[in-house]
């Protein structure tokens, strides 16, 4: 039987008995087939109870949604606004969880309703005792200091930046409202015109432009005499500079030699008897074990004349001595 077969209080009957047998799901489903079916102001109450069936299932986001549409229907139901208190307060949005019961006992309701507003007051307070820590890190370039204020959510209307040559002072409003100031007395110089800072949802970053090319020691404090330059970028990509202008003589990359030799021996053609004998290495060497056993058997029988790589010739016989036309042949024991 579907949901048109029952006439709407049947479904409201149905969805408040499920409720009552602690069946809170199938109490949301016959709330949830009312409110497609009914209209008008029965929807104040179906909205309000499917939102206590949820907050039994710990469905909170849902049931603060069930709570504040049956609150807009009628501003006055005060059990919708109390759900909605409850499911805020579990979200751990006390403000708003405050303003709800605030509201549910001023339309009429009070029972256990003064408790948590105190518990939704004891919540705000330890929040707003609890300082928000927020941490900076640097680091730099050849050019600039970098600076990185990690803080969320910021308002960039709300943080201003204030350079000069030997400070960085910045004031911010946080979320919560309250004030953030971070002053550096800088160790090195900087130029303030040429320095700027950008507002990101997750951070702040803040870039100053360095007067001389040096290595900071440190962000803050007193600069070190012994300052060294910043080396410039290195003219190949492949090689690295020393990390400080040095005497000593420079690193030769010998793998990288090592590479090129093999690529210009692989890449040089050999000519004549040269090229000869690098054809009958490569066939030694990328063939077979018959083809091996060919090629030495016929070389050392036929006193170097023959090189063959058919196995099954050779294997029949001797492989018998063929000197170049017009050569004779003499075996190292003749005079």
């Amino acid at each position: 039987m579907s949901s048109s077969d029952y006439n709407p209080h049947d479904l409201l009957s149905k969805a408040n008995s499920a409720f009552v047998d602690e069946d809170y799901t199938e109490a949301v489903k016959w709330y949830t087939e009312g409110i497609k079916t009914l209209s008008g102001s029965a929807l104040v109450d179906l909205y309000a109870n499917r939102a206590h069936a949820l907050l039994k299932l710990e469905r909170y986001a849902e049931a603060k949604s069930d709570a504040q549409k049956a609150t807009e229907l009628n501003p006055t139901e005060f059990k919708a606004h109390y759900r909605k208190g409850v499911s805020c307060f579990h979200l751990q949005q006390y403000e708003e969880a405050l303003e709800a019961f605030q509201e549910c006992q001023k339309n009429g309701a009070d029972g256990g309703v003064s408790q948590w507003i105190t518990w939704s007051e004891e919540k705000i307070s330890k929040l707003k005792k609890i300082p928000i820590v927020i941490k900076h890190d640097w680091y730099q370039t050849e050019s600039h200091v970098c600076v990185t204020v990690l803080a969320k959510n910021l308002n960039p209307a709300a943080v201003t930046i204030d350079f000069t040559a030997s400070t960085m002072m910045m004031k911010a409003k946080l979320p919560d409202e309250t004030d953030y100031e971070l002053n550096l007395n800088l160790t090195y110089p900087i130029v303030p015109d040429q320095s700027s800072f950008t507002v990101m949802k997750t951070k702040v970053e803040i870039k100053m432009k360095k007067c001389d090319g040096i290595r900071w020691s440190s962000l803050e404090g007193q600069s070190s005499a012994n300052v060294k330059q910043i080396p410039v970028a290195a003219a190949s990509p492949s090689e690295q500079p020393p990390v400080y202008p040095s005497s000593s003589a420079k690193k030769k990359n010998w793998d990288k030699i090592e590479s090129e030799i093999k690529k210009e021996e692989e890449e040089e053609k050999p000519e004549g008897e040269a090229a000869l004998n690098h054809l009958f290495q490569k066939i030694y060497g990328e063939g077979s074990d018959e083809i091996r056993r060919a090629m030495n058997k016929s070389f050392q029988e036929s006193g170097g004349t023959v090189l063959s790589t058919n196995w099954n010739e050779v294997a029949k016989e001797k492989v018998t001595v063929k000197p170049p036309d017009g050569v004779e042949f003499k075996k190292w024991d003749e005079k």
